[in-house]
């Protein structure tokens, strides 16, 4: 799974709820919300090997995402809150395609506000299986060439 692959997943799941939604953007700083009252933005965040099988060609990871809300509405339908919740109840035990376990809320949290611009965030974690691809050209190159 890439980490492209894996935001694509998420923009696809929290799209099929009708909100919209978005991969973060590229330059955050001059980021300002297209629709009204706002829009959910996927950031994947990194990845942690947590195990490796005994051939060492296969480890099990965990990938960390960040859905931001970004509104300026907090209470209400359509609101931050309403939203929270919505993608809670869509992701939350949720397995992906190409997933090994199931999406997990680690957090929570109020992120900012400016200008009656309102962020939340949840943080996601999830796990995956990926194989690592190993050439050994022992039949070319034996022990003790040089």
């Amino acid at each position: 799974m890439t980490p492209e692959n894996l935001e694509n997943l998420l923009v696809a799941e929290i799209n099929a709820l009708g909100l919209p939604v978005r991969a973060y953007p590229q330059e955050p700083g001059n980021y300002f919300p297209e629709h009204d009252p706002g829009e959910v933005l996927i950031r994947y965040e990194g990845r942690k090997p947590i195990g490796r099988d005994l051939t060492g060609m296969n480890s099990r990871v965990k990938f960390f995402i960040e859905i931001v809300v970004v509104t300026r509405q907090v209470r209400g339908a359509g609101g931050a809150y309403d939203t929270l919740q919505q993608i809670y109840d869509r992701l939350e035990g949720r397995t992906l395609d190409g997933m090994a376990g199931q999406l997990t809320l680690d957090a929570e949290s109020f992120l900012d506000e400016k200008d009656g611009l309102w962020q939340f965030g949840q943080k996601w974690s999830v796990e995956g299986n990926e194989y690592q691809h190993y050439f050994d050209d022992y039949e070319k190159h034996h022990l003790g060439d040089t």
